[in-house]
C-alpha cells in the first residue's frame, strides 16, 4: 500500500484511479473532505444513531464527512470508503444518472459507487460485498 505525506495527496491519488479506471473526469473543484464525530455523522445522515462511516451531502457541495474513527491515510479499506464518496462528488460534478427519479438516481449512484469500491479493494485483495 502507497504511503502519502498529507490526505490532498491521498485524495489526488484516488482521484487519478478513479479517473484512469472508471468514465469520470476530474472534478471542475477539489473536493474537500472533514472529519467528524461519528455521532453527529449519524445526526446528520440518518437524524438518529446509525452505522455510518461517511457521508457525501447534498449541500455544501464538493464536500466529504468522514468519521473520526477512520484512518484512510494507513487503512485500505478506510481508503475505499474515502474513495466510495469521491465517487459521489463526481457523480454530482458530472450530473451522472440525473435523467432518473430521485430514488433511482440515489440507488445507481450508489450500486455505481459500489462496484467501483469493491474493485479498488480487489486490486489489494480485500472485497466488500
Amino acid at each position: 500500500m502507497e504511503k502519502f505525506e498529507t490526505l490532498n495527496e491521498l485524495i489526488v491519488a484516488l482521484l487519478l484511479w478513479i479517473t484512469t479506471n472508471t468514465e469520470y473526469k476530474e472534478p471542475k473543484k477539489f473536493p474537500y473532505v472533514e472529519f467528524i464525530e461519528q455521532r453527529e455523522l449519524s445526526q446528520l445522515a440518518c437524524k438518529r444513531d446509525c452505522e455510518i462511516l461517511a457521508l457525501t451531502p447534498e449541500t455544501p457541495k464538493y464536500t466529504i464527512y468522514l468519521s473520526k474513527d477512520l484512518s484512510p491515510m494507513d487503512d485500505i479499506c478506510h481508503r475505499g470508503i474515502l474513495l466510495h464518496e469521491l465517487i459521489h462528488i463526481l457523480q454530482d460534478d458530472q450530473n451522472i444518472f440525473t435523467d432518473y427519479d430521485i430514488k433511482t438516481k440515489k440507488h445507481l449512484r450508489e450500486m455505481d459507487a459500489l462496484v467501483n469500491h469493491n474493485i479498488f479493494l480487489s486490486q489489494y485483495g480485500k472485497k466488500i460485498l
